[in-house]
Formats: C-alpha cells, structure tokens, sequence
C-alpha cells in the first residue's frame, strides 16, 4: 500500500519541536525528508542524551527523516540548500521570523529557485507582532 505523500520530497530548515514534529509528520505519510541541521548539529541532539548525538527529544522528532549539515552563514551553505529546494516540493523552515531572508535564503529567494515550492513558516509567535522575536 502506497502512502498518501510518497514521491514528495520536502527539505526541513528547523530545530527544537514545531518545525520537525512537522517534519517528521510528513516523513510519516510517505514524504521524503531532508532535515538541513546547522553544524554542531540539532540543539536537540544535545537534551537528555542516550548516547552520543542522540537526545532523547531529538529521536522522537526527527524520525523516518535524511539529514544533512549546512552552514547556511557561508555562501557555500546557502548555494547547498538552493541546489536541494531546486529538486523539492515543499520547504518547512521554522527559524526566528525573517533569519532566513537575512540570509538570502527566504521564500522570496528559494522560490526563484523553484517556482513552485510550497514554503511552510512555523513560528512559535507569528511572524509579526510584539512578540515574533
């Protein structure tokens, strides 16, 4: 039996809980998913750990996923994630409201990679507001 999402291919910008909890959904219906983690690695992979790299938080999240190390603050970061949105369907990026198009890298920027990406902003407190940051 085929899964609903099967042939999607999302790329994950996300740490901590609403981004991958999405993320790992998707992974679950079928989607294919490539969590982009900064390097260091997820915050996550550091809380209550079980072994080394593994949190006890982080296993839960980000299963059924890919993961891959970019640091998105150098060119070379960011022209990796371009090359990965360019073969995507779907990009969740739950990161502080704005970061993304500091960096060049925003929904305005991916989707002149990829006209029709769908582009999924979480945010714990909108993206506007007295208290989006």
């Amino acid at each position: 039996m085929s899964l609903p999402l099967e042939g999607v291919r999302v790329v994950e910008v996300a740490q901590y809980v609403a981004g991958p909890l999405a993320g790992s959904l998707l992974a679950e219906l079928g989607a294919d998913v490539i969590k982009v983690e900064p390097p260091g690695g997820d915050a996550y992979r550091q809380v209550m750990r079980v072994a080394p790299g593994i949190g006890r938080f982080f296993v839960p999240l980000n299963r059924g996923k890919r993961s891959v190390v970019l640091d998105l603050k150098t060119a070379d970061g960011r022209a990796a994630l371009a090359q990965l949105v360019a073969t995507a369907d779907v990009v969740v990026e739950a990161m502080r409201p704005g970061s993304l198009a500091k960096l060049g890298i925003g929904y305005a920027d991916l989707k002149k990679v990829n006209p029709k990406i769908v582009f999924c902003t979480i945010s714990g407190y909108g993206a506007t507001g007295p208290y989006k940051d």
